[in-house]
């Protein structure tokens, strides 16, 4: 109880707080190191995985495996090349900034610098880049200490030298390497991969008379062609910063409905049921009465959610909104002119032809969304008015390719008019990034073919998962390489099921 209450008081005065966060103690001035030195460097060896000092959290905690596979690993930093462990990056690009070490992790991590045994008021984000894609984040807050974030958890960091030559981590490279030569050297032993799906299903509530949803995450793996399906009532969202348990959360005040949505990071002490009740609470306590406005998820990325927002008492209006996943409490919707380049003028010239269909017709460069067509996600923009007194809407298609930072993976290794051809019911599909599958989404299931250079190997599927009526595909997150094992093990322990049919 004692708990529940530190985290009531924190949780409105970071709200209260998010709106000056930009001129906080953050220096979001990101430095470029230069050609001669690095912001580390030496080699380093992973000591500890951190765990929470709180007694509380350590009992709620899972121990440690004895054999944790990155405890005693060796890091190579220099600056043509930089080993983690069995990963390495060549021709890395450094960024780094230096940050109030409280305000950063909680807003970030939703964890506090104890947690993590760091006293230290400030410290220095150290990002690596991989060809331009998050590669691992480092955080120093000692000359001799530092912290790394690999795969939901914060590993501390002992250095053993000052200094590493360039032969040393060609030889760590070449191990790697020569390991990778000879896994390609035989048959299928590379092939895994896996989806995260998200599902949003319309429901209907019956006792309020309102429209609903629900969601969920279907997760497909396929090693070696053998096909692992599970099923969580959930939307479990892969991040960068590890996994977030994302939904919506009705709250009925009296005779209104509100939906907000909450987005909670999964190696944070805050549930996400915790987390809505807490969001709920103030909601009641520090607002009044509110209109019923309603929002189901139409897309879900790495660092954004694209919603459709429904004014239930202004006759049902209905706007698209896309948020920062990082910045969700605020719920502010962004530009397109802050996703894409010229977004302003891409927004005016898609709804040239529709401008004129209706009264009072709003033209908001906010009233965007992701929604999928044949086979990729692509942007769209609404336009809403009036006719004969009732509220519409138009889309229209935008003539951008959604940015990287919205959907990492978006490929299909066999082309849609093909496929529609060789599948008349198809109305989706997705592909592996290595090639290994697809997924043919009908409206009734999804049936999943072995795929190879391009070819379709197979006439009857490997596998088919049914879908619910009328469901919509709101997300498609791809691993590949070590990540489907990891992946697999996440949604498991978040309590997904094996799909049995």
């Amino acid at each position: 109880m004692k708990r529940s209450i530190i985290i009531l008081i924190l949780i409105p005065l970071l709200l209260l707080s998010a709106c000056s966060f930009g001129d906080s103690n953050i220096q979001d001035k990101i430095i470029a190191p230069s050609n001669k030195t690095i912001p580390i460097q030496g080699k380093w060896v992973i000591v500890e995985k951190l765990q929470s000092s709180d007694p509380i959290l350590m009992a709620e905690t899972a121990p440690v495996e004895e054999l944790d596979p990155y405890i005693g690993r060796e890091v190579l930093f220099n600056k043509a090349a930089i080993v983690v462990a069995d990963d390495y990056a060549e021709n890395p690009t450094f960024k780094y900034k230096n940050v109030d070490a409280q305000e950063y992790l909680i807003y970030k991590y939703k964890i506090s610098p104890r947690q993590l045994n760091i006293d230290s008021e400030n410290m220095q984000i150290i990002t690596v880049l991989k060809n331009n894609q998050l590669f691992y984040e480092f955080f120093k807050y000692d000359e001799d200490k530092l912290l790394i974030f690999i795969d939901d958890s914060f590993y501390s960091m002992r250095k053993l030298v000052d200094q590493v030559s360039l032969e040393e981590v060609n030889r760590y490279i070449k191990i790697e390497s020569n390991m990778f030569s000879t896994f390609d050297t035989i048959e299928l032993v590379d092939l895994d991969s896996g989806v995260l799906l998200g599902i949003r299903t319309p429901i209907y509530d019956e006792e309020r008379d309102l429209p609903d949803w629900q969601y969920k995450t279907i997760w497909i793996r396929s090693e070696n062609r053998n096909i692992s399906k599970y099923q969580l009532d959930k939307l479990l969202v892969p991040r960068k910063s590890g996994f977030w348990l994302v939904g919506v959360d009705r709250i009925i005040e009296g005779s209104s409905a509100t939906d907000k949505i909450v987005a909670i990071p999964q190696f944070s002490e805050i549930r996400i049921m915790e987390s809505a009740e807490i969001i709920t609470d103030n909601l009641r306590a520090f607002s009044m009465p509110k209109p019923t406005i309603l929002k189901n998820i139409q897309f879900v990325g790495n660092d954004y959610i694209s919603v459709e927002r429904i004014e239930v008492d202004q006759k049902n209006r209905k706007t698209l909104q896309i948020y920062a996943l990082d910045n969700i409490e605020d719920e502010r919707p962004i530009k397109l002119s802050d996703l894409v380049q010229d977004g302003d003028f891409l927004f005016k010239e898609g709804s040239e032809n529709i401008q004129a269909i209706g009264e009072n017709v709003v033209l908001n460069e906010t009233n965007v969304g992701l929604v999928r067509m044949n086979g990729y996600w692509t942007l769209k923009g609404r336009i809403n008015y009036r006719q004969n007194e009732e509220e519409l809407f138009k889309d229209f298609n935008i003539r951008a390719i959604p940015p990287k930072t919205m959907v990492s993976y978006d490929e299909l290794g066999i082309p849609w008019d093909f496929i529609k051809a060789r599948f008349p019911r198809a109305i989706d599909a997705f592909s592996s990034p290595n090639g290994e599958f697809l997924i043919v989404v009908v409206s009734d299931e999804l049936l999943i073919y072995p795929t190879e250079s391009g070819e379709i190997l197979s006439t009857e599927p490997l596998d088919r998962i049914s879908l619910p009526k009328n469901s919509s595909i709101i997300m498609s997150e791809w691993s590949v390489g070590r990540y489907p094992a990891i992946w697999q093990e996440e949604i498991i322990k978040q309590g997904a099921v094996m799909i049995e049919e």
